[in-house]
Parts: structure tokens; C-alpha cells; sequence
């Protein structure tokens, strides 16, 4: 839910409003954080392909092997969530405690996603498939002009438009991550993605602190991705 706008801005906020107004046809095309990369250490690397399909924008690499490649499985064995180390990682002035603390979140998101969905394992098995989250870059809220832009009449109009799009808040922040679904027994790849998850871009709540919009971010894509998996090992 989005936060409540004020009626009446703060003097700080008002006068924000006006070189903000000035520069959003300058703002409007500028992107707001690194296009993810196909990261050549992933071990999916080779199989990622562009993806064409409508949802490309947070999902640009996809990969998925012929058939029904998750037919056989009935749960999900969530391995320990990994950090990328390679050159091409996308993670900018990010420190390693920060990429600590957001690996340690997205354990927690994607096991508490699947475990509502029904679907975690406890342990691998022959019928469960193994699921690998590897974390490849992230951005934080850049401090006050995150939330400002959100205040402003001119920075809401702004971001109004990049949601409607389903584009990025300014200013806000994002991460990167890699999917990989694998035969336990074979380790066989059945299916992989690389996407990009953000905050809808009028969500005040996810601007407030540094690592919010990752945070946010992490817990959007796990929610989705339980409830794909889910549909998809019912459907089997």
C-alpha cells in the first residue's frame, strides 16, 4: 500500500519542487539503474537467451528447457543463497556487509514464498527440484532525493509515469538476481532468469532507508516466483 501523500509539503519540499520541475525532460530519459548483465560466471550463462516476451523489462535473460521441464516435480528445495563475485557483477559501491545482509533477506523471502505456497522442501529428493537464488548486483536509495521525488508535484508526476509503465521510481533502488531450477539427483538445468526487481515507483515506504527498494524488490520477486512454481508443479 502507498504511503499517504501530504496535503501541504514542508518548506524543503516546496522549494525541491522547482528544480525538480526543471529538470524532469532530463530526468525522464535517464536510466535510473544498470540494464542486468548475463553475468558470464553463472554456470546458466551459456543457456540465457534475450527474452522477447512482454515481462523482458524485469526479466531480460530467460532459459527453459523443452517440455515441461518441471512436470515431474512436487516441491522446491531452496538452496543457501549465493553472492556473485564475478567482474561483470553489478553491485557498484555496495559493501560486502550490505550484500551480506541482503543475501540474508532473501533466504528468508524466498523460503517464507514457497512455504505459503506449499511447496518447500525440508531436504532434496528425487521429485524435488532445486532452486538457486544468486544475488548479482543491487542499487541503493540514493538519500533524501528518493523520497523528495515522491513529494513534489513535479517528482510524483515524474514517477507517476514511470509506473504506469512499469518502470523505476528515481532516485530509488533495485536489485539483481539469478534464477536456476535444477534436477537434484543430475543437476541437470531445467530452467534459469536473471531479472530485475524494484519497488512500484510511487511506493514512499521503500525509499526510506538504503536498502529498502532491494528489500522491496527481493520480496516482490520471491512472492512471484512461489506462485509460478506453484502453478506450475500443480499443474504436473
Amino acid at each position: 500500500m502507498l504511503a499517504a501523500l501530504p496535503s501541504r509539503p514542508g518548506p524543503q519540499l516546496r522549494m525541491m519542487g522547482l528544480p525538480l520541475l526543471m529538470a524532469l525532460p532530463f530526468l525522464v530519459g535517464c536510466a535510473n539503474s544498470p540494464t542486468p548483465a548475463r553475468y558470464v560466471g553463472l554456470s546458466s550463462a551459456p543457456a540465457l537467451t534475450p527474452n522477447s516476451r512482454a515481462d523482458a523489462r524485469r526479466i531480460p535473460y530467460a532459459y527453459e528447457a523443452p517440455g515441461r521441464p518441471l512436470a515431474r516435480y512436487s516441491a522446491v528445495y531452496l538452496r543457501p543463497v549465493a553472492i556473485y563475485e564475478g567482474p561483470d557483477h553489478q553491485f557498484g559501491s555496495l559493501s560486502r556487509a550490505e550484500k551480506a545482509q541482503l543475501a540474508a533477506d532473501a533466504q528468508q523471502q524466498f523460503r517464507a514464498a514457497l512455504q505459503r505456497q506449499g511447496i518447500l522442501a525440508a531436504a532434496p529428493g528425487p521429485a524435488v527440484v532445486q532452486l538457486q537464488i544468486t544475488l548479482t548486483g543491487a542499487q541503493a536509495n540514493v538519500p533524501v532525493l528518493a523520497t523528495a521525488t515522491k513529494l513534489t508535484p513535479a517528482g510524483f508526476a515524474l514517477n507517476g509515469l514511470q509506473a504506469v509503465t512499469d518502470g523505476e521510481g528515481r532516485f530509488s533502488g533495485m536489485v539483481i538476481y539469478a534464477v536456476e531450477l535444477r534436477d537434484g539427483p543430475s543437476q541437470t538445468l531445467l530452467s534459469a532468469q536473471v531479472t530485475k526487481q524494484y519497488p512500484h515507483a510511487l511506493n514512499i515506504a521503500a525509499t526510506l532507508g538504503p536498502l529498502d527498494a532491494a528489500r522491496e524488490g527481493l520480496k516482490a520477486g520471491a512472492e512471484s516466483l512461489a506462485q509460478a512454481l506453484a502453478t506450475r508443479l500443480k499443474a504436473s
